[in-house]
């Protein structure tokens, strides 16, 4: 049996979309811009984390830098927190 070209044509639709029938590209995207984001968000966070933290150590007159350990340490606990719930795929409420 021979393909027709509409039989071609609707395999290259379904081979763009993606085996379930979503826009396989654009999904791909919006994945990328989410992990962007949160890639984007860990960096700021840790980055703030520890200007508080010499500052704070500064102000204080701290001899050991506790806090400039501390914070970016609590940071980063905080966010795999979030990541993990983020990328656990569970909608509560959505």
């Amino acid at each position: 049996m021979q393909n027709s070209p509409s039989d071609k044509n609707e395999q290259g639709e379904r081979d763009r979309r993606g085996s379930d029938g979503s826009g396989g590209s654009d999904g791909r995207r919006r994945e990328l811009l989410r992990y962007a984001g949160l890639s984007s968000e860990v960096a700021a966070s840790i980055g703030i984390a520890v200007f508080v933290g010499i500052k704070a150590d500064k102000w204080l007159k701290v001899s050991f830098p506790i806090l400039s350990w501390g914070l970016p340490l609590l940071v980063i606990v905080v966010l795999i927190i979030k990541l993990i719930k983020a990328s656990s795929g569970k909608n509560d409420g959505k």
